[in-house]
């Protein structure tokens, strides 16, 4: 009897696209695995280049100010190159950021390897999903989105314990070489495997089941891209998103990925396993909660704005066990709030971009959704280096940081979130939105 070979045919664009989106996903992976991997080597940075904790901040935002620099032009090379030229040139930069970042032999050059990480890794996430635009179902869109978001996390929880162990055992040189040689690796596949469209292999378009109207995709006429961003700029409730997502994603993405671990060895007297270990619940909360979140603004009857409301007021509680018990809460606590932090998270961004979508009509969301993207990632960048500026007010004692310093951080970070959820309040969205 012939075996049921259907789940490995390459000829068929059903099954073809699934090699397509393990390719992409493993590159999200390694984007999201750049983000917060300083955290785990920041002790190693200091004791490599004597670098103090604002030297950390500004060599880690590097990443974050470039990923979101990139992100209007990458949205434009895609349309225009295709995304399968984009995703493997920008991948070639990042590997050789990390190669660069690697081998670095001082702070300076460091901060040049994260910086060109930070450019090559941001041309990923658009062109996917201008690539699952084309290989899937309008019915299939979102799904495919929440896996690809949920595998980049992964990316988040492997640069926690499992970075820590591969530097345990590589050493933090030669971990990011590693890491460059598979980096080489995904770019050979993107540009065997990847292609633009199904026709490219010689196949018809994607079919739509009950497809919406097409007109109501169609931009009028004369809709440059200079008008369609003075519609989105005009938008008072675009800012109000765009502000929650400044003050709230910075401070988040900050702590994880750069002073989680250094704080839990400092404060709390855990080894780095252990940190590597408790910093694993910040992504996990995330995975868990972008869906659940989204599942309850889409269930419950009084729409998305309050659930929104309810995630950042969570997720502040949590910063204020923190901050009020003086930058030491009980070790027990440290876990649960993690793991909420991280999937208000996950909740939040879902809602965020899901109420900026229901904002604009179909042919403008792309623009709006790219155009209130980067502000976390701004946010981030501005925040790390703010924060190890506050650090260092206090000062290192031998080669760690007393608990005033992270006090200082707290502080910021409760302060940042109050902004964030004040921003939220004055919404206006339709019924039940």
């Amino acid at each position: 009897m012939t075996p049921d070979r259907r789940w490995i045919r390459i000829n068929d664009p059903l099954h073809y696209r699934w090699l397509i989106f393990l390719v992409l996903s493993a590159m999200y992976f390694l984007a999201c695995l750049h983000r917060i991997s300083p955290t785990v080597i920041a002790r190693d940075l200091v004791l490599a280049f004597g670098a103090d904790a604002t030297a950390l901040g500004v060599m880690s935002s590097a990443y974050f100010y470039l990923y979101a620099a990139v992100q209007p032009p990458v949205g434009v090379l895609s349309d225009t190159w295709g995304p399968r030229a984009v995703v493997t040139l920008f991948a070639g930069i990042a590997c050789i950021g990390v190669l660069v970042f690697g081998l670095a032999p001082n702070m300076a050059v460091a901060t040049l390897g994260r910086a060109l990480i930070g450019i090559g890794v941001g041309g990923v996430f658009v062109p996917a999903l201008k690539l699952f635009s084309k290989w899937y179902r309008s019915q299939e869109f979102a799904g495919m989105t929440g896996i690809f978001l949920a595998m980049g996390n992964a990316g988040n929880l492997a640069a926690s314990l499992p970075l820590t162990y591969l530097v345990l055992w590589l050493g933090w040189r030669m971990s990011h070489v590693a890491v460059a040689a598979a980096s080489l690796a995904l770019i050979a596949m993107s540009w065997f495997v990847l292609r633009d469209k199904p026709e490219d292999k010689g196949w018809p378009p994607v079919v739509e089941a009950n497809a919406p109207d097409p007109a109501s995709a169609i931009a009028p006429p004369q809709m440059g891209t200079r008008r369609r961003m003075a519609i989105v700029f005009s938008q008072r409730d675009f800012w109000m998103v765009t502000l929650s997502t400044f003050f709230f994603g910075g401070p988040t993405l900050t702590f994880q990925g750069l002073w989680a671990v250094p704080y839990l060895m400092d404060v709390h007297a855990f080894t780095r396993v252990q940190a590597g270990g408790m910093l694993m619940l910040l992504p996990l909360g995330f995975v868990i909660g972008a869906p659940t979140f989204g599942f309850l603004a889409d269930r419950l009857p009084f729409g998305r704005k309050p659930v929104l409301l309810a995630s950042l007021t969570l997720a502040l509680i949590c910063w204020g066990i923190f901050l009020f018990s003086g930058g030491r809460p009980h070790p027990a606590l440290i876990g649960p709030c993690f793991l909420t932090i991280g999937a208000c998270g996950g909740g939040s961004l879902s809602l965020y971009m899901t109420i900026t979508k229901e904002l604009f009509p179909p042919w403008l969301t792309g623009t709006a959704i790219g155009l209130m993207n980067p502000a976390a990632f701004f946010s981030t960048a501005l925040f790390q280096p703010f924060s190890g500026f506050l650090m260092d007010t206090v000062g290192a004692v031998g080669e760690t940081y007393p608990l005033a310093a992270y006090q200082n951080v707290f502080i910021a970070i409760f302060v940042f979130m109050v902004f964030g959820l004040l921003a939220v309040i004055p919404l206006r969205l339709k019924p039940g939105g």
